[in-house]
């Protein structure tokens, strides 16, 4: 009764108190992380390793305003959580909201691709910071989050926004399951004078806040240059511990396309091309290339090729009757990102310049040898076509209880 009696006290006093107003001075991903050995728990104020997941805020990077409603990430289910604080991002709580409990059931979502670890611990080892940075800047995670915050892809990417990434711990806090963030374990201890912190001092403020801070400052977060252990003070978590960032607008090459001038007769059919680049097209992440000649559109879609790579994109199409210079607006989309290009073709009629008629009595005493033209003339072009197909790879995936799953990581390959 008297545990009961000590949550029932603490969620009081959350719905009740506001923190003060305080402000604090795509994509690759700004993140780096640490953590040290854990202490011993009890069975009722502890952390099993693993317990753990990600809440991921879409950020307006201009004015550092949440966009969507944060989604938590995790592996786990965790069902029987008794108190947490609804879905709340750092940047709001450093703008000022209140730390408060929720009376609703604690929403989490499951990703397709499991999440990697995210909180070191002596059991489980070290996290990988490299395999978090590789995870949050997969295109089919990028994807994935846009579909479940609503937003499209295309303008989730388009470097107007970024990720804010926090780490997650499932605990047991008096004998109830909680979930926090790095940030909402130092408010809380703020608010319950210090409870927190003294039976939960190094998940809540050594290996949750310090498994993300970042490289380079962002978003009004400085980059982190302290210890990578160590238990951390409540200001320097809510400061600069306890997230990572995700930026698009250098981590992904857009599409480029190579221009090319053409010079073409009248009332001529005639084939223009270009060249596509950049990151990779293949079925599920396919590039297609708009033409736009003379009032027309013309598009061309399916144009695949391996990263690293490129492929020609071309259109066929009759040139006007009269003489003139046209411009050939050119773009490129896929993976989220359009690059632009203009075709100057010079529209000539060979009537207009008749060559001489000689006869053969006619003399020109001052007739030299012209040179020769240097204006190449292509009369035909072949080039190879990249085909992707599906390349099936199934993997076994063991658990301690000596089951497990398969699972086919699969990809596209290019012949």
């Amino acid at each position: 009764m008297k545990r009961i009696g000590c949550m029932l006290l603490l969620m009081a006093l959350l719905f009740s108190v506001a923190l003060p107003n305080t402000s604090y001075a795509v994509g690759d991903g700004n993140l780096d992380g640490g953590g040290g050995g854990m202490g011993q728990g009890t069975s009722q104020n502890k952390w099993t390793p693993g317990m753990e997941g990600v809440r991921v805020t879409v950020i307006r990077s201009e004015d550092r305003t949440p966009v969507t409603v944060p989604i938590d990430f995790t592996n786990k289910r965790p069902t029987n959580i008794q108190l947490h604080f609804g879905k709340v991002s750092k940047v709001s709580y450093t703008k000022g909201a209140a730390l408060n409990a929720s009376a609703e059931p604690y929403q989490f979502v499951n990703p397709s691709q499991s999440l990697p670890r995210i909180i070191s611990s002596q059991s489980l080892g070290a996290a990988s910071i490299e395999a978090i940075k590789s995870y949050f800047t997969d295109e089919q995670v990028i994807r994935g989050i846009a579909n479940l915050t609503g937003m499209d892809f295309e303008i989730l990417t388009n470097g107007t926004y970024k990720l804010l990434l926090e780490p997650i711990a499932y605990v047991v806090f008096q004998g109830g399951n909680v979930a926090f963030t790095a940030t909402e374990a130092a408010l809380f201890d703020e608010i319950t004078g210090g409870s927190v912190r003294a039976v939960l001092p190094t998940v809540a403020f050594q290996n949750l806040p310090l498994s993300m801070f970042l490289e380079l400052g962002d978003l009004g977060y400085p980059a982190w240059n302290g210890p990578k252990s160590g238990v951390r003070s409540n200001q320097e978590v809510k400061s600069s511990l306890g997230l990572g960032i995700v930026r698009f607008n250098e981590q992904t090459t857009p599409p480029v396309i190579d221009e090319y001038d053409y010079e073409y007769r009248v009332n001529t059919e005639v084939i223009t091309s270009v060249t596509v680049s950049g990151g990779q097209s293949d079925p599920d992440h396919p590039v297609s290339v708009t033409f736009r000649v003379g009032g027309r559109t013309m598009r061309v879609s399916g144009v695949y090729y391996p990263s690293g790579d490129s492929q020609i994109a071309w259109i066929r199409w009759t040139t006007p009757s009269t003489p003139q210079t046209m411009t050939i607006t050119v773009s490129a989309s896929g993976g989220g990102h359009v690059s632009k290009s203009t075709i100057t073709a010079n529209i000539v009629d060979l009537d207009k310049n008749p060559p001489p008629d000689p006869n053969a009595d006619d003399r020109n005493d001052g007739f030299s040898r012209p040179s020769i033209p240097a204006g190449e003339q292509i009369t035909s072009a072949s080039w190879g076509v990249w085909r992707p197909w599906w390349y099936s790879y199934w993997v076994w995936h063991s658990r301690r209880n000596g089951r497990g799953y398969w699972c086919d990581h699969a990809r596209f390959v290019f012949s």
